[in-house]
């Protein structure tokens, strides 16, 4: 086909295949942060070209990082902007592949009944889901190729757990995201090789030097006032002194904590949209999370961006809130055992 017999679609590069100035432009507008330079923006176009995922399709993101490109005596924190993909477009992108017949994963508690082969490419897992006891430990993932040996993976969730909100409450949905991750990039190396999910990547750190800023409308820190993951600040909690020669069960109801009071947190977008945080249950506080990094990964400049943050501050602040103080009846509960 000639370029004068091209269609408007085919000149504008609708494929990955091909990337016009427009669709590049329309890329750097829509996706990339603003601040991006000129050869950020370079190597992200090149990372999506050899990866195969498309940022318009919500595959890739360009994501900001502070970065200290100093030392620990004299730290120099900067901006750097980075390709991310996505699980869900790995695995959209491996669905593409002539070869790819599949991709399994599962994670693996302490009595789990587990054989894994690596040198065969295969796992036995057996467990009964309604009494799977002990510890998390780890996942298996694996993928089947036609006319090749099946890959497969095994994590440790002990080196891949990371101090946050999500990993906290959904630790078997996370485990099992990076070990289809991780079993894609060894499967496709040349599209994947190097390339990490963001539940894969370790807390940033932020700069120590900078002073913190003083707390906007309440107790909430707003996301994004200073580099780095926000932590909210709470009050200590009370204690009661215990006198030298009491019961356990005296004891215990001396040192239990006031129950909570509800949070007034609403919640401003998603499924739950007008709901107070404390009418949602855990797994429904981290999806509400999980779906706000995601809408701010893709569209960091929107609108509603400002207020989305904020409001995703204060829901993570009610995860770590629930996450550090017991209930009174799980206090009631131990207090019971103890004394039985």
């Amino acid at each position: 086909m000639t370029e004068a017999n091209m269609s408007p679609k085919e000149d504008a590069g609708s494929t990955l295949g091909g990337w016009s100035r427009e669709r590049m432009e329309l890329i750097r507008r829509t996706i990339c942060p603003r601040g991006i330079s000129e050869d950020e923006f370079a190597l992200f176009i090149e990372q999506c070209k050899r990866s195969g995922l498309d940022p318009l399709l919500k595959e890739a993101f360009c994501v900001a990082r502070r970065q200290n490109v100093g030392n620990r005596e004299r730290p120099n924190w900067v901006t750097k902007y980075e390709f991310q993909p996505s699980e869900a477009g790995m695995l959209a992108r491996a669905e593409r592949f002539p070869d790819f017949k599949g991709i399994q994963a599962s994670a693996v508690f302490a009595e789990d009944d587990i054989v894994v082969d690596q040198g065969r490419g295969e796992v036995v897992h057996r467990f009964n889901p309604a009494k799977r006891k002990g510890a998390l430990v780890g996942a298996w993932s694996r993928v089947v190729r036609d006319g090749k040996l099946p890959v497969v993976v095994w994590l440790d969730f002990s080196g891949y757990v990371q101090q946050t909100p999500l990993w906290a409450k959904i630790p078997t949905t996370m485990i099992e995201k990076c070990a289809r991750v991780a079993a894609l990039r060894k499967a496709y190396p040349e599209a994947f090789g190097g390339l990490y999910v963001r539940e894969e990547m370790p807390a940033e750190d932020f700069e120590s030097a900078q002073p913190e800023p003083a707390p906007v409308g309440g107790t909430y820190e707003v996301l994004g006032a200073r580099p780095g993951p926000v932590k909210a600040s709470f009050p200590a909690l009370p204690t009661v002194a215990v006198p030298e020669k009491v019961s356990k069960l005296e004891e215990a109801e001396l040192v239990a904590t006031p129950p909570l009071k509800p949070s007034a947190v609403l919640v401003a977008f998603g499924p739950y949209k007008g709901k107070t945080a404390s009418e949602l249950s855990d797994e429904e506080l981290s999806e509400s999370i999980e779906l706000a990094n995601e809408k701010l990964m893709e569209q960091p400049r929107a609108r509603w961006a400002k207020a989305m943050r904020e409001n995703l501050t204060a829901l993570e602040a009610e995860t770590e809130l629930r996450c550090r103080v017991p209930t009174t009846a799980d206090k009631g509960g131990n207090g019971a055992s103890r004394e039985a």
